[in-house]
Order: C-alpha cells, then structure tokens, then sequence
C-alpha cells in the first residue's frame, strides 16, 4: 500500500501523521503551506476539493477529514493495537471518544483561537471569543474527571482516539494548568516517541 499524506505543521494534519508514525509506516509527506494559498491550485483542488489539509493518498484513491483518516487507518492495520476490535467491549467507548474529539472539544476549542489569535484583530468578535473560552473550560472541567485514574482514554490502552483529543489539548498549555489530570496527560502523550518525531 503506498501511503502519501498532504499537511502542514501545526494544523489537523499532525492527527494522521502522528498515527503513521505510532503504526510504524512508510509514507510520503507533502507539505501544503494552506495559511500562503498553496491548498486553493488547480492541481491540488484534485486532490482536496476544499483545498485544506490533511489528505490521504491510498494508492489511487484520496480521502479527507483527519477523524476519518485515523480511523480507517487504525482498523487496516489491527496488530498495532490502536483500535479495539469490533467485537472488543472497548469498541463502543473508543468510537465515544473518537467523535467526541471532533463533535464536543474542536468546536468550542477552535472558535476561542479563532476570535482570540487567528483572526485579524477587526475581524474578532470578544462575544464569540469570551463564550467559547467558557464553553471549553466547562469541557475540560469535566474532560479532567473523567480521565482521573486513567493513563488514556481506554484506561491502560492507547489508541488513535488518544491522537484525536491530545492534539487539541496540545492548543492550551496555559488553560491546562487548572486541570492537573489532563496536564499530565498531555505530558505522557507529548513525550510519545512518535510524536516527538512530527513535533
């Protein structure tokens, strides 16, 4: 299987690519500097229609979304261990935590950065930025509880669920230091051999 994945530092890229690494993978990496318009040509509008990052060769065939990428990714390749099996009783809570990562955390995460950091200062609106920054703390207060006692997400398990949630809290080492449980998750994800390698 020839493996090409499309990205760029410090965006939703770095959820596969820290995946191919943990599954020990050969792949080609292609940088698309989306934030200088690289994403919006001709050439790779064939390959991500909306000109973002990340994307997946497989062969012949492209897919997008970093969720969908890890996923499918995870279940081709099941002697790594970082997917349960379907009929593991650790399938339902993983498949939870996977989409919590995307449907719960990323929206409020994002909007915060986005109305605090990323937008030109006129285009931010305080409003937006202050409920976000709420709605993520209200998140993490209980993001902090429910992983106490846990090394990761599955309990004793890494998983690519465990890649979906750390990237975003990677966002906030400042706001995690109200959150020791997840403090020191970030430490023990971030110190991963594999992600030491695309940091």
């Amino acid at each position: 299987m020839k493996l090409t994945l499309y990205g760029f530092k410090k965006t939703r890229s770095m959820r596969p690519q820290w995946l191919l690494e943990e599954l020990g993978l050969d792949y080609k990496y292609i940088e698309i500097d989306i934030f200088h318009d690289a994403g919006m040509t001709k050439k790779y509008r064939k390959i991500h229609p909306y000109g973002q990052v990340p994307a997946l060769g497989i062969d012949d065939n492209i897919m997008f979304e970093s969720g969908a990428i890890c996923h499918w990714l995870a279940d081709q390749f099941p002697a790594q261990g970082l997917a349960p099996a379907l009929d593991s009783p650790l399938r339902a809570e993983y498949e939870q935590w996977m989409f919590y990562a995307a449907a719960t955390l990323e929206p409020p995460a994002f909007n915060y950065i986005l109305h605090s950091q990323i937008l030109p200062e006129d285009k931010r609106v305080k409003v937006i930025a202050d409920w976000n920054e709420k709605q993520l703390i209200y998140t993490l207060r209980i993001l902090n509880r429910l992983l106490k006692d846990k090394h990761y997400l599955l309990g004793e398990q890494f998983s690519a669920a465990d890649i979906m949630l750390a990237y975003l809290l990677f966002w906030f080492p400042d706001i995690l230091q109200q959150f020791p449980v997840l403090q020191d998750y970030c430490d023990r994800l971030g110190n991963r051999e594999a992600y030491l390698k695309i940091k």
